[in-house]
């Protein structure tokens, strides 16, 4: 199975980092990703958690793993080291820092192929006139298992969201992550 990682903001804080900080450490920063590397321009900007209006907890609960500016990823120190040989193939780590320790944001550059990615029943999603990709696409699951790949992006969705697969999502749950919802890549 292949899941679309999304922020647990209903449950975790979610993570924040200054824009205007990023722009002043490293002039040339945009803030979409993309699926391109920032390893050599990158300097490590501080960040930290907050609240969004519809978390639903009682008390501050800090996410494992969560999801910054859409498609990327946060890890925990604890996580990072869970998840940094799982991932390397796939991506690029940036180190940030909150409350003086050091958590990374996993930039994924792996960009499925278009011979994983069956279109058959492919949709177009537009919203208030906008294109935002396709929907109702599916990913061939041991094509990525045969590369060693457990996350990635997809041209489909103009590389917006991180996916993973099913390696991911066990590796996450057997160490009692928190702070990601996996949703099910199904076609209709």
């Amino acid at each position: 199975m292949i899941y679309k990682l999304i922020d647990d903001y209903k449950n975790t804080y979610s993570p924040y980092i200054d824009g205007v900080e990023l722009g002043t450490k490293m002039p040339t920063y945009r803030p979409r990703f993309l699926g391109k590397p920032r390893l050599h321009e990158w300097v490590a900007p501080e960040a930290s958690f907050y609240y969004c209006e519809n978390f639903e907890g009682m008390r501050e609960t800090l996410p494992d793993v969560s999801i910054w500016s859409l498609g990327v990823i946060v890890l925990s120190p604890g996580a990072y080291k869970v998840f940094h040989a799982c991932l390397e193939k796939a991506g690029e780590f940036l180190p940030i820092t909150i409350e003086s320790e050091t958590y990374y944001l996993f930039n994924v550059l792996y960009i499925i192929p278009e011979l994983a990615t069956n279109k058959e029943k492919a949709v177009e999603i537009i919203d208030s006139g906008v294109h935002l990709g396709q929907g109702n696409v599916s990913f061939d699951e041991s094509f990525l298992e045969v590369e060693e790949i457990a996350v990635f992006k997809t041209p489909t969705d103009r590389l917006v969201f991180s996916y993973c697969t099913e390696r991911f999502k066990k590796l996450y749950e057997v160490n009692g992550f928190k702070g990601l919802v996996f949703e099910p890549v199904e076609v209709k």
